[in-house]
């Protein structure tokens, strides 16, 4: 996970540089063309940059899917060994029932490798993106960035206007899949009877 992690920083880092670079290629192609060598310089630059954005998106995916598979199996295989040395008992309980042991265990493992592979991912390289990009401008022209900064609450506001309604169908998703996968082993259980 933490070679994964320092894949998505490398390649949050690299977004910044990406567009700083292609903007001074687009710069030196709209003056005509004049300086080739600084083009060709620029163009190279960023197609190794491209190259190496594309490695670590691979990587970052790869390492972090990988991971969270082997942590989501591993947590499979110690929930089964628990519910298997459960007495009959506890079995008998309605909150304990196949369909709903099923659910928290392959479905809600699903979920939950979706936090690691997917999500932390995404806000690691989200987050160093920003920073890299925050401080570059900040260097580069202080006073326009506190300008853009104006902007900051509305961009704040509406990614938590985004969460709440994500969480909120992902809720009813979850919810409606515990009412499909209790259906289907109602009827399941009624036809093996």
């Amino acid at each position: 996970v933490v070679l994964g992690l320092c894949a998505c920083a490398i390649s949050g880092a690299i977004t910044p540089v990406f567009s700083f670079v292609l903007s001074h290629l687009f710069y030196e192609v709209s003056l005509g063309a004049q300086d080739v060598n600084a083009i060709n310089t620029f163009g190279g630059i960023v197609l190794a940059i491209a190259a190496a954005d594309g490695i670590f998106m691979g990587t970052k995916y790869f390492v972090l899917e990988t991971a969270a598979m082997f942590w989501v199996t591993k947590m499979r295989n110690t929930a089964f060994r628990r519910v298997l040395a459960q007495d009959k008992a506890w079995f008998d309980r309605s909150e304990n029932s196949g369909a709903r042991l099923v659910q928290i265990i392959i479905k809600d493992g699903d979920d939950a490798r979706r936090l690691i592979a997917i999500v932390l991912g995404q806000a690691v390289v989200v987050i160093t993106m920003f920073s890299v990009g925050l401080i570059w401008a900040l260097v580069s022209g202080w006073q326009l960035t506190l300008v853009g900064f104006a902007i900051a609450p509305v961009f704040a506001a509406t990614m938590v206007i985004q969460t709440n309604l994500v969480t909120k169908f992902e809720t009813r998703n979850k919810r409606a899949r515990e009412e499909v996968a209790k259906g289907y082993y109602d009827v399941r259980l009624a036809l093996g009877r």
